[in-house]
C-alpha cells in the first residue's frame, strides 16, 4: 500500500526535519538528493520512494526496493565544514536510528559496524551515506536508509542473508508509524552531533553492537584483508582491531564478516 505521506507530516514530533517528498517509483533517492539544486536543498530535507528502480548499497551493491514494500529514503544534511572528520557518524546515526524504532516493536535486531541492522544474522536496513563536494568543501552529506517492512518472501539470491520485519513478527507493518519513529531518533542523534556531543552517540552505538571483543574479518577499501578482535570504535566512527599480529588498526570503512563461532543467534 502506499505511504501516507499526509499521515507522517501531521504527526512528526521534532523540528529539525525540515521537509518531506514522497516519489512513487524513483531509480534511487539518493541519486535525487545528490542531483537537486543547491538553491532548492533544505537542511534535513527527506527524499522517500515508493519504489526504487536502481537502489544501491554500500560496494556498488544492489539493493532491492520493491514498490510499496520497504521504507526507502534519503536524508539530506548541511553539517558544514567543521564537522569534516566527523562525517562517518552520519552513517551511524542513520542506523542507529532504524535499530532503535525496531527495538521498540519488540524484535532483537543487532548494529553490525558501519551500516547493516541484523537479525538473526540477517539483514534488515542497510545505510549508504554519500557526500557531495566542491573542491574540499562538503556540499551536502546524503544519508540513504533502506528498510525491509513488509516483504512476504525474497528471491533465491537475497532469501538466506535478509529478512523483512512483517517475517519477523508475523504480521504487516504500519510503514508510517515506523518511519515517524526513524525520523524522531534520527533527529534526536542528528541534534547531539550538531552540539558535538559525539561520545554519547559511540557509546549508545556500542551498546548496541554485537561486535565488540568479537574476532572478524575486515575486507578494507583498498583490497586488502585484515584480522583480529574489535575493540572500539572512535570518536570519528571509525573501527579499531587488535589484529593477528598484535598491531592495533583503525579502519574507516570496509566489508566485515564475523567468525560464525561468536554469534549467539
Amino acid at each position: 500500500m502506499k505511504l501516507d505521506i499526509e499521515m507522517v507530516r501531521d504527526n512528526l514530533e521534532n523540528s529539525l526535519i525540515s521537509e518531506l517528498k514522497y516519489y512513487d517509483s524513483i531509480t534511487s533517492t539518493n541519486e535525487l538528493a545528490l542531483d537537486i539544486k543547491d538553491s532548492l536543498v533544505k537542511e534535513c530535507m527527506v527524499i522517500i520512494a515508493g519504489e526504487q528502480t536502481k537502489g544501491r548499497g554500500r560496494l556498488k551493491r544492489n539493493w532491492f526496493s520493491p514498490q510499496y514494500q520497504g521504507l526507502w529514503m534519503s536524508i539530506i544534511l548541511l553539517p558544514g565544514q567543521k564537522y569534516k572528520n566527523k562525517l562517518s557518524l552520519l552513517t551511524l546515526i542513520g542506523a542507529l536510528s532504524v535499530h532503535e524504532a525496531i527495538k521498540k516493536m519488540g524484535i532483537n535486531s543487532t548494529l553490525k559496524w558501519p551500516n547493516d541492522i541484523l537479525y538473526e544474522s540477517k539483514k534488515v536496513c542497510g545505510v549508504l551515506s554519500q557526500f557531495k563536494s566542491v573542491g574540499d568543501k562538503i556540499n551536502r552529506v546524503v544519508v540513504g536508509i533502506g528498510v525491509n517492512v513488509n516483504q512476504k518472501e525474497f528471491d533465491d539470491e537475497l532469501k538466506g542473508s535478509s529478512v523483512s520485519l512483517r517475517m519477523i513478527k508475523d504480521k504487516k507493518i504500519n510503514k508510517e508509524k515506523l518511519l515517524i519513529e526513524i525520523l524522531n531518533n534520527f533527529s534526536i542523534y542528528y541534534g547531539l552531533f550538531k552540539k558535538q556531543q559525539f561520545n554519547n552517540i559511540i557509546k549508545k552505538w556500542k551498546n548496541e553492537m554485537d561486535m565488540l571483543n568479537k574476532n572478524i574479518t575486515i575486507n578494507s577499501l583498498d583490497g586488502k584483508k585484515h584480522r583480529g578482535k574489535v575493540i572500539d570504535i572512535t570518536q570519528s566512527g571509525e573501527l579499531k582491531l587488535k589484529l593477528d599480529s598484535g598491531k592495533n588498526k583503525t579502519f574507516i570503512a570496509g566489508d566485515v564478516s564475523i567468525d560464525k563461532k561468536f554469534l549467539k543467534y
